[in-house]
């Protein structure tokens, strides 16, 4: 892909083997055996948003972290708006912007607004331009009803609102979401989606790679998808090639049939 802000190149990354007992006691250095992403390579072109998909365990989070700069990939490369994840991570950083339903890292005691203003002077962005751009997330996120409200009172789904919002608050050039509409509740994810489709991407050209197990929400966002399956990339295509591809009439009917593809093939001698 000519024009690509996210590119993987055989991208494979290995941890420990969990250990209990006795056993971790005598072992303190545990060998890399057990392989979470195996030989990955996909590009994602500037302006594209599109969706990872696989069951739990995939390595779609993994992929994510690594492109993140907060783990470090065994072998293979990853570079972020054409800087490699490794050797230009501080680069990288100021690239993107990165929300994974799990994660908070926020100061509790301090309000949303507060939290807003830290992390957008982290950004570099102060004054004039941290309020202006405070404002537009206020709106666009609905923000607004808690907006003067400690982070430690709110729900989950405020919580993880506010993490969107920290997010693209300094308007990144590639956006990384682990499931983004992950308790936010129908009509919230439903706005979220139509935000991220026509403002994030169609309007200001931001690259977004999304980790979703929603199909719904790929249908209606992802201009290509990568299925994994154990750490192995099976796919990578439009929604409609894969379609076209499996001869499927839907995009779940497509998945399923190239996920058993997968699966007999790792499975044949």
């Amino acid at each position: 892909m000519a024009d690509s802000a996210l590119v993987i190149e055989k991208l494979e990354k290995r941890f420990p083997a969990p250990q209990t007992g006795w056993r971790a006691l005598l072992n303190p250095f545990v060998p890399l055996t057990k392989l979470a992403l195996r030989g990955v390579s996909f590009e994602v072109g500037t302006g594209q948003a599109a969706a990872l998909i696989g069951a739990n365990g995939s390595g779609k989070s993994t992929l994510l972290r690594i492109l993140a700069t907060l783990l470090v990939p065994t072998s293979g490369r990853a570079s972020v708006a054409g800087y490699d994840v490794e050797r230009q991570a501080s680069q990288v950083r100021a690239q993107l912007g990165f929300h994974s339903a799990t994660d908070g890292g926020f100061y509790s005691r301090l309000t949303t607004r507060e939290n807003l203003n830290f992390f957008a002077a982290m950004n570099n962005l102060f004054d004039a331009d941290a309020a202006t751009r405070l404002e537009e997330l206020t709106e666009q996120m609905g923000l607004g009803a808690f907006l003067e409200s400690q982070v430690r009172t709110l729900s989950t789904g405020q919580v993880h609102r506010l993490g969107l919002a920290r997010a693209m608050i300094h308007r990144p050039s590639v956006l990384l979401l682990d499931e983004p509409t992950r308790s936010l509740d129908p009509m919230a994810a439903s706005e979220f989606r139509r935000f991220l489709r026509t403002e994030v991407v169609d309007r200001h050209g931001t690259t977004v790679l999304f980790a979703s197990h929603t199909l719904v929400e790929v249908e209606q966002l992802a201009d290509r998808v990568a299925l994994l399956d154990n750490g192995r990339l099976v796919a990578c295509d439009s929604p409609r090639g894969l379609r076209a591809a499996t001869g499927a009439a839907t995009l779940d009917e497509a998945l399923e049939r190239l996920t058993r593809r997968s699966l007999f093939a790792e499975a044949s001698p």
